[in-house]
């Protein structure tokens, strides 16, 4: 039986799920090192990430277009530290160890800047189930693998309030669930990349 200590912070966060997608890398330096790439690292460095994250922004843009306001500069740094910037709430974290991060949404909708989820304090989330939403929670995890290595996972899950939801909600994810998957892949790539070469291997 695992302790509590081992515990996945995000089994606690939704433990009951609608929909999940696992991805994982084994990095060639120790847990510390990769925890601060993985921490820290510019996810916005990757073109296909910052296209993808473009593409998802694109109707809060063009509606402030529409309303007459200037068009954003050019995008800062995005690392987990912006993640309450981008529109994620900071669920828990186990420093050097998990971090997770989740948010309630109506995805089928355009984003809207004056139209925000449901605000909900963190110990909140998991139940949370107030119909025509989806809740949404993704974790960064980091483990030993061997001597010297490390095993970096990341899940995301998703859990819909209401049946209609849930079925609204499947039809967004055969379109963007392949992008879902491919930014994880390739934030595992950045964090990979970071620590190996923080550590010399």
């Amino acid at each position: 039986m695992q302790s509590e200590a081992e515990a996945m912070l995000l089994e606690r966060c939704l433990p009951r799920y609608d929909v999940t997608e696992a991805h994982a890398v084994v990095v060639d330096a120790d847990t510390n090192v990769t925890w601060q790439a993985a921490r820290r690292g510019d996810l916005s460095r990757s073109a296909v990430i910052r296209a993808l994250l473009e593409l998802r922004s694109l109707p809060n843009r063009l509606q402030r277009v529409r309303k007459g306001h200037p068009a954003e500069s050019a995008r800062p740094p995005l690392n987990l530290d912006d993640m309450e910037r981008v529109g994620f709430l900071l669920l828990g974290e186990r420093p050097g160890h998990e971090i997770v991060f989740g948010a309630i949404v109506q995805p089928w909708k355009a984003v809207t800047d004056n139209e925000p989820g449901p605000q909900v304090e963190a110990d909140r989330f998991a139940t949370f189930d107030t119909p025509g939403y989806v809740k949404v929670a993704f974790n960064i995890r980091v483990e030993p693998y061997g001597r010297g290595r490390s095993l970096v996972t990341t899940e995301t899950r998703t859990a819909a309030t209401d049946p209609a939801s849930l079925h609204r909600f499947s039809r967004y994810w055969l379109l963007v669930g392949p992008m879902s998957a491919l930014i994880r892949r390739l934030m595992l790539r950045i964090v990979k990349s970071d620590a190996e070469r923080r550590s010399g291997a």
